[in-house]
């Protein structure tokens, strides 16, 4: 797994636990205050859903949309992708 890489709209992610997550006022405006947060549990595979500014991707999270820190979201690599 890898932090290095850009990820994209449609890639899957491996997200830490304690990880922390957040819902902005305006979705995807961070200037809009934050409305509510989360820390997962446990690690988990995610959906990105895209970019929110240059510090944080939109994700999928337990049927929510919401903003996770860029270098807390981890890239899965091609060999973990098909191991299940």
């Amino acid at each position: 797994m890898s932090t290095l890489a850009k990820m994209k709209k449609g890639d899957l992610a491996w997200l830490p636990s304690a990880t922390s997550l957040l819902q902005f006022a305006n979705e995807d405006d961070p200037e809009s205050g934050v409305t509510c947060f989360c820390y997962p549990k446990t690690p988990t595979h995610v959906l990105v859903l895209g970019e929110i500014t240059d510090t944080y991707y939109k994700i999928e999270y337990r049927g929510g949309k919401w903003a996770v820190p860029k270098h807390y979201l981890y890239e899965l690599q091609e060999a973990a992708r098909h191991a299940s």
